[in-house]
């Protein structure tokens, strides 16, 4: 397991501190740290290279038995490439060109960058990165080489209003994979509803207003960022191909930041991402960004963990102290929090948690936030939790091998709904809260759950999932619609909100969804807006005393059943409001509002169960149920010796008592019919901490 925090990122902290901090930090139990490596402090003149810091600060670490990542920072970019380059500089939609400049993160400058669209700065920043990567290419105790910090397009997040980029090298490639997507401006004409005579007369939009071009400007440069990764990773392992590559998210681009969406704006999509690199990871602030929302942070680890598939992932910064601090302040984590996030980053997955950062920032608008020690880098409550858990994981010892097992209920992550609500004048935070509220409702009833792209579904059902739920569904490709008709044909059980497939990829209304009529067996629709929308159980339906639950947003209307739909429950003028149909071997359910959006503007019990009323409570098909008497998060691991363990982390401020029923798959324990032998163990969580239990 790694264990570790970020140390040097030039110039912080000086040489004098160097020796003392490392060894500091060596006495807590970590493992390992971060260094920076930054283009505009290492390359001041073009092709002179200065690494005395650099080699003296990884020369240290290896004497004091610490390993080392190395972060490769194109984001702070000489001032020479900008003099000889001016049109590489990042441009708005309405013509603003960004002029390098210093940055809360970039103490050296250079921000944000350039456009890597210009194949001359494109070689200069490989340059860059191969002469770093080769001059660092021996030493055995860098375990990895992150190629990219927080990967998104840098000048987002200070332009939230803005989009980026329309330099003149960007707009030629759009018009390039244009025409590859395309191949005839007829054919773009018509899927545009455009007149062009020419292609030079095809330009990439700058206002929102129509749905097509907007969703394939953003489509390419989610294509066009993973690929900048990807020639980046070639850079690095052309010349270091021992050395582990990897990267990590500031955050997962479909619930953004601060649950607000963020994947058509800052183009972070994890699940494009994840697969260029041998190692993943993610950045979190729970108490900065996520306003101390555990569920939020757990969300974004999980959604990490799904893009990440097999691979090894990390919670490669965690909040330590305060967050941005300016002269305003900051809230600063406790003990407590940051034995939570680490708890919440294991069970999810995380074999490594690297804190940002050891020391308080010294400089501009983060000073003093973010240390892990005190101002005076001394050792702080912090930092004697973060010893803590590392000495408490460490020496157990089991996580360290131990794989992730996936859950048989999902929820579905669409690409194309989250670019439709883009397009929509930004309206992100209406997907984003639907995929949180989804979450939320399946974390707090102790349902264990994982998240499903839509690239991913086809494999899905052979890697064991049973129940899917659609959110906010509202664009499905054909393609889409076919695999999830084929989930449900082959024995899933599929529960969507309103909606599903209202829009195809491009976000033009469909005349017929394919999905609701095909699988589900609605027809005649129609939507209406509804602040609040009331459904009523039909009698013997409902599961308490209380047989209404509530849904916002949409109300989605149904005139035609097909034989065999069956209604479950009605709006409050009787008209059906959930149906359930069998389909194949498997079942559909149509929930005609969005349940999701109640459950996170408020965790109404009915509205959550409803949600997960058609889930496999246990989670897992070696767990038969999960009760607790708090809501908790409890996910399963297979340890390389083939013991099943769960990880359970109790939020609350009180002891929770936990209650896992599984199947024991020891061979001498299974019944003699071949059985095998249900059994329950009972353990009393802590409050306000992690734990791994044993089972089997």
């Amino acid at each position: 397991m790694i264990f570790g925090t970020q140390y040097y990122r030039p110039p912080f902290p000086r040489r004098k501190l160097w020796d003392e901090d490392l060894g500091k930090i060596l006495a807590t139990g970590m493992n390992t740290v971060k260094i920076w490596s930054v283009w505009s402090w290492t390359e001041r003149a073009k092709g002179v290279f200065y690494f005395d810091d650099l080699d003296e600060v990884i020369e240290l670490c290896g004497r004091k038995g610490l390993q080392v990542v190395v972060n490769l920072v194109l984001e702070g970019a000489p001032y020479w490439v900008q003099r000889e380059h001016p049109d590489a500089r990042y441009k708005t939609n309405d013509g603003y060109a960004l002029e390098l400049s210093g940055a809360a993160n970039l103490p050296s400058g250079g921000w944000p960058g350039l456009c890597r669209d210009k194949p001359e700065v494109e070689q200069l920043a490989d340059r860059f990165l191969a002469t770093t990567a080769k001059r660092y290419a021996g030493v055995l105790h860098i375990i990895a080489l992150d190629v990219w910090n927080e990967p998104h397009i840098d000048p987002s997040f200070d332009y939230p209003n803005k989009i980026f980029c329309y330099c003149d090298h960007s707009l030629e490639k759009f018009t390039d994979w244009l025409k590859r997507k395309y191949r005839a401006l007829d054919v773009l004409n018509e899927k545009w509803h455009r007149g062009y005579a020419v292609w030079e007369d095809v330009t990439a939009p700058t206002r929102f207003g129509t749905y097509p071009d907007m969703i394939d400007w953003r489509l390419f440069w989610l294509e066009n960022h993973a690929n900048w990764l990807a020639s980046r990773v070639e850079a690095v392992k052309r010349v270091a191909p021992a050395h582990t590559v990897m990267t990590h998210v500031p955050f997962s681009g479909y619930l953004g930041s601060e649950k607000k969406g963020d994947l058509g704006q800052t183009l972070t999509d994890e699940f494009l991402l994840a697969s260029k690199v041998e190692k993943f990871g993610l950045t979190s602030f729970p108490k900065w960004l996520m306003d101390n929302d555990f569920v939020q942070h757990a969300m974004n680890v999980e959604l990490v963990a799904a893009a990440s598939k097999e691979k090894e992932f990390w919670q490669s910064e965690l909040q330590s102290g305060g967050g941005l601090w300016g002269l305003r302040g900051s809230d600063v984590a406790t003990a407590e929090e940051i034995r939570l996030w680490n708890w919440t980053a294991f069970a999810a997955g995380a074999k490594g948690i690297l804190y940002w950062q050891w020391r308080p920032e010294p400089s501009g608008l983060e000073a003093p936030g973010f240390g892990l020690t005190t101002i005076d880098g001394e050792f702080s409550e912090r930092t004697e939790a973060a010893a803590e858990v590392a000495m408490k994981v460490s020496s157990d010892g089991r996580l360290s091998a131990a794989r992730r097992l996936l859950p048989v209920n999902g929820i579905y992550v669409s690409r194309y709904s989250a670019l439709l609500a883009f397009a929509a004048s930004r309206a992100d935070e209406l997907y984003a809260k639907a995929l949180y509220g989804a979450y939320r409702a399946f974390f707090e009833q102790n349902v264990p759950v994982r998240f499903v792209h839509a690239d991913d579904l086809a494999q899905a059902r052979g890697e064991g999932l049973e129940t899917l739920f659609l959110p906010f569904a509202l664009s499905i490709s054909e393609q889409e619609e076919e695999a999830l008709a084929r989930f449900v044909e082959k024995g899933g059980t599929l529960v969507s909100e309103a909606c599903p497939g209202l829009y195809d990829e491009r976000g033009v209304l469909k005349h017929s969804a394919k999905l609701l009529s095909r699988v589900l067996g609605l027809g005649q629709q129609a939507v209406e807006r509804v602040e609040n929308v009331e459904l009523v159980w039909k009698s013997g339906q409902a599961r308490s005393v209380d047989s209404s639950f509530f849904g916002k947003l949409y109300r989605h209307t149904v005139s035609r059943l097909e034989p065999g739909v069956e209604v479950l429950a009605c709006f409050t003028d009787g008209r059906p409001a959930v149906c359930r149909r069998p389909f194949g071997k498997g079942v559909g359910i149509w929930i005609g509002t969005f349940l999701s959006m109640t459950v996170e503007a408020d965790p109404d019990f009915h509205s959550m169960s409803a949600i997960t009323r058609w889930a496999i409570g246990g989670g897992y098909r070696e767990i038969t149920a999960i009760k607790a008497s708090e809501p908790l998060l409890v996910r399963a691991h297979r340890t390389s010796g083939n013991q099943l363990l769960c990880v359970a982390v109790n939020y609350a401020h009180e002891k929770a008592n936990l209650k896992v029923q599984y199947l024991d798959s020891s061979s001498d324990r299974a019944t003699s019919s071949g059985e095998l032998t249900t059994r329950e163990l009972a353990v009393v969580l802590q409050a306000r901490d992690g734990q791994i239990i044993g089972l089997e």
